[in-house]
């Protein structure tokens, strides 16, 4: 079976990215713009803040790493969730590093992605999010 029906329903979707390993945020913006949206990437929750500020009509996801040095993943996502209510916050961790993060783990575990990840599972839980009323 094709891949086509997975490009096509993120196509024209915008999805910011926010992770302090460069690595991580290009395999994800790679893998994901090969599914036709557009990435905007963000390497600090500075960087975020201004790119969401600059982009916010047309961000429908962040995938937002939940520890990083500074503002948390946990902090960014309030922030971003003030200034748009309905934004989609895909939280990515390599461990449960919190009693926030096991939290919302264990009550919203469609809301978290554990590195490491698979590509399919990063593209089947960013089409499953787009596509759901989950925020």
């Amino acid at each position: 079976m094709s891949s086509e029906p997975s490009a096509s329903r993120l196509t024209g979707q915008t999805i910011l990215v926010v992770d302090d390993q460069a690595q991580i945020r290009s395999l994800i913006r790679r893998t994901l713009e090969a599914h036709g949206a557009q990435i905007l990437e963000a390497g600090n929750s500075s960087e975020a803040l201004a790119t969401f500020a600059q982009n916010h009509s047309r961000i429908a996801l962040a995938i937002v790493d939940f520890l990083m040095p500074g503002v948390t993943g946990l902090d960014l996502a309030a922030q971003l969730g003030r200034d748009a209510p309905g934004l989609k916050i895909l939280y990515m961790s390599s461990a449960i590093e919190s009693i926030a993060m096991e939290s919302l783990a264990q009550r919203s575990p469609e809301l978290v992605l554990m590195k490491p990840f698979s590509l399919e599972d990063l593209v089947a839980r960013v089409l499953a999010m787009m596509h759901s009323d989950a925020q």
